[in-house]
């Protein structure tokens, strides 16, 4: 059985600061929150989506918590995936429930790591200036800050992400949001943990941040959309022509043409 493991935000859906950059593209709202539009996908990479999740598994894969998951309502009506990895791998949901024995080994595993409360007071301490807005934490298994970047020196940022990865957390910017997530915590040990789990044989994956550089680069077939900031550390990730919502669609439409092709030679073997 394949399976399709991909991140959502800036992958497959787009918030309307990246949308305003395509104004060609047919897109439908898939998330709101007090009233704001939030999140959109395209028209087409939708229905590439659904005939996607027709065929094989279909796993989002977000650094999302659990709650801001569910706010997607794609993923509730249109496509309801049996499986789905939120809080960047940190927790499972079957059929919309956590799974109980994969938070018990996050759960543990974080007990080696330098602890959250720990982390944010230290990281508090080295933070100099105004640029940070709010620090809040997702599902307590990691932080992320809302900051204003033309207030931050790149010096800066480049010093508390070093000193993250000595302390066994990675350090990810995007848009306005740094996150710094305990290396336990990852997206492609969650989904590796289905692929044993359900017998997965062969996995798609895709993703855009540094946090998804081990999704693209463990998976069999692996995506990058060309504005992703992952390119920057990782340039030779196979990565598409293009960019923004096209950059989905170009994912999508590879990955069915593939199963096509794989569904063709099987018929003619047969």
């Amino acid at each position: 059985m394949r399976a399709f493991a991909s991140d959502l935000d800036r992958t497959l859906i787009y918030s309307s600061r990246m949308i305003e950059q395509d104004t060609q593209q047919n897109y439908e709202l898939i998330e709101t929150l007090d009233g704001k539009e939030i999140s959109y996908i395209s028209n087409y990479a939708s229905e590439l989506l659904q005939k996607v999740n027709k065929e094989i598994y279909f796993i989002p894969v977000t650094t999302r918590t659990v709650e801001q998951y569910r706010r997607i309502t794609f993923f509730q009506t249109t496509i309801q995936p049996e499986y789905a990895i939120t809080s960047n791998g940190g927790r499972i949901l079957k059929n919309g429930k956590v799974l109980s024995d994969w938070s018990n080994r996050i759960n543990a595993s974080l007990e080696e790591c330098l602890s959250l409360d720990a982390f944010v007071r230290q990281l508090e301490n080295l933070i100099t200036g105004n640029w940070v807005e709010r620090i809040r934490h997702a599902d307590y298994l990691f932080v992320y800050l809302i900051i204003k970047r033309d207030h931050v020196s790149s010096e800066e940022l480049y010093h508390l992400f070093e000193w993250s990865r000595e302390q066994g957390w990675q350090p990810s910017l995007q848009g306005r949001k740094l996150y710094f997530v305990p290396n336990p915590v990852n997206k492609w040990k969650a989904v590796d943990y289905l692929k044993k789990e359900i017998g997965l044989s062969y996995v798609y994956t895709a993703g855009d941040s540094l946090l998804d550089y081990e999704l693209v680069y463990q998976g069999d077939c692996g995506y990058v959309p060309a504005h992703g900031e992952v390119l920057e550390s990782y340039p030779d990730l196979p990565k598409t022509t293009a960019h923004g919502m096209k950059a989905s669609e170009e994912i999508l439409d590879s990955i069915v043409v593939d199963l096509s092709l794989k569904k063709e030679s099987v018929e003619q073997k047969s």
